[in-house]
Order: structure tokens, then sequence, then C-alpha cells
């Protein structure tokens, strides 16, 4: 199979989340938001559906979120269903919250989930109505979102959910503007409302997690290879199967039994793949190690390499190590590793910018800070 007999690669227009691959850790520019006493509160759960940590590390990221991009994110879980219905009660509350007035330009978004009927809304202001569609919300609904509430995930479901808009909101920043056509290979969405944003009741027990098996002759393809290029090429190919069976030579040993350890969505498998896409980059090859630097897009993070006897496999926890995600700066991903294999063999490549550890020769330029600075 290739890349381009697929006809929902065409037309690709936002990145997954920056940071290594699969990376689930989030870095926060500093311990304490720089906010007013009375900064509105981003999540509030009457419901009791979050742990007061993860309420907590919720309240914390999407704060940075809006010092970062000046979008207001907020989450209202609710224990009762409103006698008015789901969506008209959505609106009220955005209404009756302010949600995205500090700008005047309602660049805000708010998730609400009734716990009773198991509804989710997501409305969104005027201002991200050509940020964020309704297909594209809908979208993450149906092909992320219910696999994690289904299984009671919440938690994570939500993390996601909130890096995917968060990456698409990025690329809005850096003035890529929303591209349709990559919505063309989506089935209608029967629940969009006539408004800004998207509804859908989250099934219990029934949405599942990526998975899928390759057969014998697709998984024996998926082999080392003779040069890391090629490495990087199969490794595109194999995202573009959409199967979760990372059990291929391709990966070093621990990269697959990280990779098949992750409970992740359909969407959240598709972007990890959409966030590289025809993006340009070079390798640098060093004895048994390579290190791929995307020079055209300063969102992506780098790849790893190394070589057996048998080729070049990725090693994607060396991406995991070696590379970590930032909100509320100007860059949202940085090298952390210091003293691996990688790190020392490719330590000429490494500078310093504004506090973060860069690749020189990748794509740095800065993410504009659109929020308050104070």
């Amino acid at each position: 199979m290739k890349l381009s007999d697929i006809p929902h690669l065409r037309g690709l227009f936002f990145l997954l989340l920056a940071g290594a691959l699969f990376f689930l850790i989030l870095q926060i520019e500093e311990k304490t938001p720089p906010f007013a006493k009375d900064a509105p509160t981003h999540v509030l759960d009457q419901a009791k559906l979050l742990a007061d940590g993860n309420r907590a590390k919720f309240e914390e990221y999407l704060a940075w979120v809006q010092r970062e991009s000046d979008v207001d994110l907020r989450f209202v879980f609710l224990h009762d269903s409103p006698a008015t219905g789901l969506e008209q009660h959505a609106a009220q509350l955005a209404t009756e919250m302010g949600i995205g007035r500090k700008t005047g330009d309602r660049r805000g978004l708010l998730l609400v989930y009734d716990a009773t009927s198991r509804q989710l809304r997501i409305e969104t202001g005027y201002g991200l109505e050509g940020v964020l569609p309704d297909s594209f919300i809908a979208h993450l609904m149906r092909d992320h979102a219910s696999a994690y509430f289904a299984q009671d995930n919440l938690a994570l479901g939500l993390r996601l959910l909130v890096r995917l808009i968060h990456q698409r909101i990025r690329e809005a920043v850096l003035g890529r503007q929303f591209d349709p056509k990559v919505l063309d290979g989506l089935p209608p969405a029967g629940w969009l409302s006539g408004g800004a944003g998207a509804s859908q009741t989250m099934p219990r027990g029934a949405a599942a997690y990526l998975g899928g098996t390759l057969d014998a002759a697709t998984r024996h393809r998926f082999s080392p290879q003779a040069t890391p290029e090629a490495a990087y090429r199969l490794y595109l190919e194999w995202l573009a199967l959409g199967v979760k069976d990372a059990d291929v030579e391709l990966f070093t040993p621990e990269s697959r039994r990280f990779v098949g350890s992750l409970p992740l969505s359909r969407a959240y498998f598709d972007f990890i793949l959409y966030q590289e896409y025809g993006r340009a980059y070079r390798i640098d090859e060093r004895g048994e190690l390579a290190l791929l630097t995307f020079t055209d897009d300063p969102l992506v993070s780098p790849h790893f390499f190394v070589k057996a006897d048998d080729g070049w496999r990725i090693d994607l926890m060396a991406e995991v190590r070696n590379t970590r995600n930032r909100v509320g700066g100007v860059y949202i991903w940085d090298y952390s590793g210091k003293d691996d294999p990688y790190s020392k063999a490719f330590a000429d490549k490494l500078v310093k910018l504004k506090g973060y550890t860069r690749l020189k020769d990748g794509d740095n330029r800065e993410l504009p800070i659109r929020g308050d600075k104070r």
C-alpha cells in the first residue's frame, strides 16, 4: 500500500500533538500560571467525575492554553439532565460564564457532559468557527471521545481530546487555515447542530480502543531497513494502515511493548500520521544511530533510529525519553535528553533558544504568544 492510494490523506491540515510519539506527559512552563486571583474556573465538575488531582491538572493545563493562544477552554460536568435540553443549556452556560468574552471575539470552547444521559456537547464560540468547524468537532467525538467515555476513562480521553483541539489552535496561530478536504473521507454526522458545535451520546462499554492484528505477510514486510530513510517511509506506511499492531521488527523491542500497551482511539492514531505526513526533513546518520529533524515545521519533534545487524529500526522510546511537550511558551517541544547515546552522538546539533533546547538544523520559528503575558 502506498500513501498516495489512501483518499483520506489528501489535504491534510493539522498536526497531532508535538513532543514524543505517543508521549502522554505534559510539561508546563512554570509551576503556577501567572493569572489574577479572579481568573475563571476552567473545570466545573458537579457530577464528581474527575479526581481532585486530575481536575487541578486540567485547570492548570487549560489556563496555560489560554495564556498561549488566548483561547478560553472550559469543561462542565452535569449531575442532572437540564430541562431545556443539553444544546440549549450549553449555549446558555457559554453566555453566562462569559467564555471568550475577554478578547471580544468569542475565542472560546465549552465542553458539557451530562452524566445522567451520557450526552456530550461541545459549544464553539464564533471566533473559533473557522478554526474548529462542526465536522471536525463531531469527528473527534465519534472517533476519539466515544472510546474513552465508553470505558469510563474520562481523564485520559479528555486530556488527549484537549491536545487534539489545542494542536489545531496552534496551527491557526501560525496562520494555517482549515482545509475542509481533510474531512472528505469522514461519514456524515447526523447529530450536527445548526449552530457552532456538535453533540453526541457517549456509549457505555461498547466502543473500543483502536486495535487489530496484521497478518503474517504484512507483519513480515515491516522489518528493519537498509537505511534510516527507508525505515521512516515504512513507518509512515505502518501508520497509514490504521491498525495498532506494533509487533513488527521495524520497531525496537521496548518500543513494541510500549505502543502495544497504550489505549488509543482511531482519531488519535490517525493524527499521529497527519502531524508529519508531507513535511520536509533531514536525516543525520552517525555510526549506529540516526536522527530525523523536520525542517519546515516547528511543531513536530524529531525521530530516532538505531542500527543492528539486520538493519535500521525506529526507536520510539528514545522520543519519549529525549523530548517533552511544553505549553504556554514560544515552543511546544524541547529536547530533554542528556547522557543517553543519542544525546552524546548529536550533542553538536543541540542549541539553546529562549530557555529551550532545540535542534539547530530544524525549524525553530517561535509560536506567537497571544494571551495574557503577565
